[in-house]
């Protein structure tokens, strides 16, 4: 027998150390696209969607992630790329594109023969959209910036994304553009995820206060996409009843849910949770999409929005969405800014969607929350109402979240932040 040397005495089996536990993976990064490009599609003086919307949600970022309120580990800061015409032209016709284009380098020319320092001419393209001679590039760097964001979700660089972009998109139907919107850029990025990774199932989740007729028009007959949207109705673009529910083999796949003026929380949530969540289980998306415009913040001006959702309400129901993302698909998940005009209240919102992508539920708040209603909407009629409209009995839903008080706003801790300097918005 051969004597024990001390090398094979450390490798029997009495003296192996145990093995240490398998490190757990890191949570991959958010992806953030967006660029200056932004800031030079231009606005008239006043007109409630301009650049400034953009540079003040990123001077706040920037800020966090300096002082390390959001780490900068979980942030992968991407640049977005344009859009190009075949990829615009799955969703909007050609000859459309053509026209924003044409339109835009005639205010280029009348911009190189002006003398001085001017900017540029603006023009009023269509209902509420005007165009400058940057606004071709900002609207299809918009529309490719959430592509970006999938193509680093494919490729495992990050769990998910937020194109924090403008011009908005939800309002852009086929062949015009409305409402703030150019192209529609969560449209865009549907069929994109669709054709090059064959994510084919996609549930769009829209929360901004204006009922997004543009996405809905796009897929009204597509059983691929789900459209979810909670609005105010009636309210601008008069789009949007419950009633609107798809047609031919996309019927069912469009679900709204349109709410009167004053709803809040204590609607929102149970919606969320007992409509949203059987619509996503029936559904199984490989991706969602979250249109995230913030103008149903309590402090909105009440000509563009009359909802009660507080920053933490925003924060809650971005997490709802990514749950979803998670339990379905991986975490598949890009949120692509719409609306939102109160400046303070949209930058902040900004700020605490991506510290909720980034796995969170960090709030940055100054505004605090509406005054309590002395009232209780009857959500039980609006949700019994969609679940018989939409056959969902049967299917993963949540438990409710009780509030303090019927009607009410939950009290949520809150994490502070700076006020930025630059003025609110307003309305002409």
């Amino acid at each position: 027998m051969a004597e024990e040397t001390p090398a094979t005495a450390h490798a029997s089996p009495a003296h192996q150390q145990p093995s240490p536990p398998p490190a757990r993976p890191a949570r991959l990064p958010t992806a953030l696209v967006t660029s200056e490009h932004f800031l030079d599609h231009r606005t008239p003086q006043g007109f409630p969607e301009g650049p400034e919307r953009l540079s003040q949600a990123l001077a706040l970022i920037e800020a966090l992630i300096t002082e390390g309120t959001i780490p900068l580990s979980s942030v992968l800061r991407l640049a977005p790329r344009p859009a190009t015409e075949e990829e615009l032209s799955v969703v909007h016709e050609p000859g459309y594109i053509a026209s924003v284009r044409r339109a835009v380098e005639a205010l280029s020319i009348a911009a190189a023969g002006s003398k001085g320092d001017a900017p540029g001419p603006i023009r009023r393209f269509a209902t509420d959209v005007y165009l400058s001679p940057g606004s071709y590039t900002a609207a299809s760097h918009a529309a490719g910036a959430a592509l970006v964001a999938l193509d680093a979700i494919a490729s495992g660089a990050a769990r998910n994304g937020y194109a924090l972009v403008r011009p908005p998109g939800h309002h852009a139907l086929p062949a015009h553009g409305m409402g703030f919107c150019i192209f529609n850029n969560a449209a865009v990025a549907a069929r994109y995820a669709q054709q090059r990774y064959g994510w084919e199932r996609v549930l769009i989740v829209d929360y901004d206060v204006h009922h997004g007729n543009g996405t809905q028009d796009m897929f009204y007959s597509d059983p691929s996409v789900t459209y979810f949207s909670t609005h105010q109705y009636p309210w601008y673009p008069g789009t949007g009843s419950a009633e609107e529910i798809g047609a031919g083999a996309g019927r069912g796949t469009t679900i709204n849910v349109p709410l009167p003026a004053g709803a809040g929380w204590s609607v929102f949530d149970p919606i969320f949770r007992q409509v949203l969540w059987p619509v996503a289980d029936r559904f199984k998306p490989d991706l969602v999409l979250l249109s995230a415009g913030f103008d149903a913040h309590f402090r909105e001006d009440p000509g563009l929005g009359e909802m009660r959702l507080s920053t933490p309400d925003f924060s809650d129901l971005s997490l709802e969405v990514a749950e979803i993302a998670d339990r379905y698909c991986d975490g598949r998940l890009v949120a692509i800014q719409e609306g939102g005009y109160h400046l303070t209240a949209l930058s902040q919102c900004a700020a605490t969607l991506l510290v909720a992508l980034t796995g969170s539920d960090g709030i940055i708040d100054t505004l605090g929350q509406p005054e309590p209603l002395r009232f209780r909407w009857n959500d039980e009629a609006i949700i019994q109402a969609l679940y018989q409209l939409h056959d969902l009995s049967g299917y993963r839903r949540k438990a409710r979240r009780p509030g303090p008080i019927p009607g009410s706003q939950p009290p949520q801790a809150t994490a502070a932040a700076p006020e930025p300097d630059q003025a609110e918005g307003k309305t002409p």
